[in-house]
């Protein structure tokens, strides 16, 4: 446990000389770890206001049917038990009296979920509710199937679109901080030398760079972080405040623990390869 402690602290304490030392090169790292971070932060943003925003729409996704006068009582029943297999709310209005017309009674059905809504129109137009449901417009019937349809695919695509996004960065993200780490690494290769002509353990000489790949990683998230809340707040349009506590809630600490872990495992695997094998 002591030798534990005692090589996390010379770790720590050489990879932030190192990185300081080095700085062109860790300037460099960061700022491209930076703009990969912040292009996710926004596809994660813009994901979730696509998200809202058809949520909100599903929340105003109802439909009104008219009943027949008079209707049966028992077929009501059993139309209203059909309904309960779904994730809907409904409410029957009684007819209403205009000077000039007269709307008959229906049933007016609010969707839970939008992917229901075909299913739950089919349950209208079966033959048993004949004497409950009365005539009512297929054109409008259509069309309602048709935004919502509308609406899935909408829906669909922003999650592909974002699922695609979301590899490439990630993608690009390691890939690069891979290169940038063999860059530096290559460039301080004679210390490794050094280190291991002296007799010097494996994980003596690259604890240091493994941390020097964690604090690069950590600040770039860091830095990407707080750049983003920056350009949160100069786009209107976005709800700033509902995203920020969205990815404040669900994706900033992630992202600081998987920038540290790339950092770090980038850093091991640019290193190892001059931890063993003839000095050259």
């Amino acid at each position: 446990m002591k030798n534990m402690i005692a090589w996390w602290r010379r770790s720590f304490r050489e990879g932030s000389i190192q990185l300081w030392r080095h700085r062109f090169l860790s300037l460099t790292t960061i700022g491209l770890g930076t703009l990969i971070l912040v292009l996710l932060n926004f596809v994660f943003a813009t994901q979730f206001f696509a998200d809202m925003s058809l949520q909100s729409l599903e929340s105003r996704a109802d439909f009104s049917i008219p009943l027949r006068e008079p209707y049966d009582a028992f077929e009501f029943d059993a139309l209203k038990n059909s309904l309960k297999e779904f994730d809907v709310q409904t409410e029957v209005f009684s007819a209403e009296e205009f000077s000039d017309f007269r709307v008959p009674p229906r049933i007016h059905v609010k969707f839970l979920d939008i992917q229901q809504v075909e299913d739950v129109l089919e349950v209208f137009k079966n033959p048993r509710y004949i004497e409950v449901v009365g005539n009512w417009d297929g054109t409008a019937e259509r069309e309602f199937v048709t935004v919502v349809g509308n609406l899935l695919k909408l829906r669909k695509n922003v999650e592909t679109a974002s699922r695609i996004l979301v590899i490439l960065f990630l993608s690009g993200g390691v890939l690069l901080a891979m290169n940038a780490f063999r860059i530096a690494i290559f460039a301080r290769r004679d210390e490794v030398y050094v280190a291991r002509l002296v007799g010097a353990d494996p994980s003596f000489i690259s604890g240091p760079f493994i941390i020097e790949g964690i604090l690069l990683g950590l600040l770039s998230a860091l830095f990407s972080i707080v750049i983003f809340i920056f350009a949160l707040k100069q786009v209107p349009v976005l709800p700033s405040g509902q995203i920020f506590l969205h990815l404040w809630n669900n994706v900033f600490a992630l992202e600081l623990l998987l920038s540290a872990v790339v950092g770090g495992v980038g850093a091991w695997l640019s290193v190892r390869r001059y931890l063993r094998g003839r000095l050259e």
